[in-house]
């Protein structure tokens, strides 16, 4: 049941990046303008949910530096708060936070793949078997070895990484950027409707989930002590370059007026500055961001099924590492199987709804956990900030994000308590089945 530190720092930080990069930076930024208006808020939302992103990177680090084991959460909140809220956390990871997802990514692989594809006529539908199979592909790929799955997905990160810095960088070069950018930072920071920019962050701040990837892999790191804070900081940075880019270029495309409430905001940027070229430049960078997303939430997720297993909380089969292959392969299969369950009976925004606001609880939980650990005696003033200060605004930013969630969306989080409450009983058989005490 040993894991095995084949994963480079580089891979790390590559886990990292593939694993926050999704499809919602090329969807989110329109819906964004709608709610803040033409103000420096179209852009400053990415930078201050990018600065939230990277407090949690940096209570992260803090934690896996204490418990250097693989699982994430799940790891970090059993030995802080106990078996059942670190179960449910775990369970919340199978159902919500990785399987959905991962079934919502294949579709919409599908979905941008299905034009490509010869013989076939754009809404054929041929998008769900092509969402099965693209996830049949990834655990192939995965499947074959720590190492190989590693390299594969650090290569499609960079690929992924450079198409959106040089499609930022190209979009800008074109475009009438003064023209654009200019109005919108004329305006108030002030003069924006704050229900509008809290709204907005909401959107962000899924944009950015992720950051935390590399803690589920903590046990397969070299040098976890160094390279885990390392690849959890230096990750989450390098996002947030990519985002204020890309959205610099969104804006400095078009005018803000056009892009207001726009799902397509990048098609339309491309558009305005390559012409029809650009919807197809687009939709490769769009299918990189998705394989590259798969393939790292088909890397992390397992392993919160392994570190469960192992505690004999969930089956135990779960918990079997192919020396070979130096992976949990049964875990890997496990988490597909649920992810084309899922895509075989649900739509693509069904999934996305069901993914609510239950994986940002349990964020905030685990990094509440930092107050229960005492600074090591000698530790600089200015590094306490990483025991006290950065997790208390944390939690209390987040706190005011799932508020403003719960209000707004009442039937997705109530869907999210259903599904926390349906693993209650499922923790309380394997407790008794295997005589495991919290």
């Amino acid at each position: 049941m040993a894991l095995f530190r084949e994963i480079s720092l580089l891979s790390s930080i590559l886990l990292v990046i593939g694993n926050i990069i999704g499809i919602g930076i090329f969807t989110t930024s329109g819906l964004i303008a709608e709610m803040v208006g033409p103000s420096p808020w179209v852009i400053g939302v990415w930078v201050l949910g990018g600065l939230l992103a990277l407090i949690g990177a940096a209570c992260y680090s803090v934690l896996a530096r204490q418990i250097p084991k693989a699982g994430g959460e799940y790891a970090y909140l059993f030995p802080s708060y106990g078996a059942l809220p670190a179960f449910l956390s775990g369970w919340a990871s199978l159902l919500i936070g990785f399987s959905a997802p991962i079934a919502a990514a294949a579709l919409a692989f599908g979905e941008y793949l299905e034009p490509y594809l010869p013989g076939l006529v754009e809404g054929s539908g041929m998008t769900k078997p092509v969402a099965l199979l693209s996830i049949l592909a990834v655990s192939v790929f995965i499947s074959l070895g720590l190492r190989f799955g590693a390299q594969l997905h650090s290569a499609v990160t960079l690929l992924n990484l450079g198409l959106i810095v040089g499609f930022g960088v190209l979009v800008l070069w074109r475009s009438p950027v003064s023209e654009n950018l200019g109005p919108i930072f004329q305006a108030s920071l002030l003069d924006s409707h704050w229900g509008g920019v809290g709204s907005a962050l909401i959107l962000v701040m899924f944009g950015y989930s992720g950051w935390n990837a590399a803690a589920y892999v903590a046990e397969e790191i070299r040098h976890p002590q160094r390279n885990i804070p390392a690849a959890l900081i230096l990750g989450t940075i390098a996002v947030i370059g990519a985002y204020v880019l890309i959205n610099f270029a969104y804006f400095g495309a078009a005018p803000v007026a056009s892009l207001v409430g726009e799902i397509a905001v990048a098609k339309n940027t491309a558009s305005a500055a390559f012409g029809s070229l650009g919807t197809h430049f687009v939709n490769l960078l769009i299918l990189s961001a998705i394989f590259s997303s798969l393939t790292a939430m088909s890397i992390a997720g397992p392993r919160v099924y392994f570190a469960m297993s192992r505690d004999q909380l969930f089956p135990r089969w779960l918990s079997e590492v192919d020396p070979r292959r130096k992976l949990p392969l049964k875990a890997i299969w496990f988490q597909s199987g649920i992810a084309m369950v899922l895509v075989s009976i649900a739509e693509f925004r069904q999934i996305l709804l069901y993914s609510g606001t239950i994986l940002v609880v349990f964020t905030t939980l685990t990094v509440s956990a930092i107050f229960q650990i005492q600074p090591q005696p000698g530790t600089l003033s200015p590094f306490r900030l990483l025991y006290r200060v950065l997790p208390a605004l944390f939690v209390a930013l987040n706190i005011m994000i799932l508020v403003s969630s719960g209000i707004a969306n009442a039937k997705t989080s109530l869907a999210g308590a259903a599904t926390l409450a349906a693993g209650v009983p499922v923790y309380f058989y394997y407790r008794k089945r295997n005589g495991s005490s919290s």
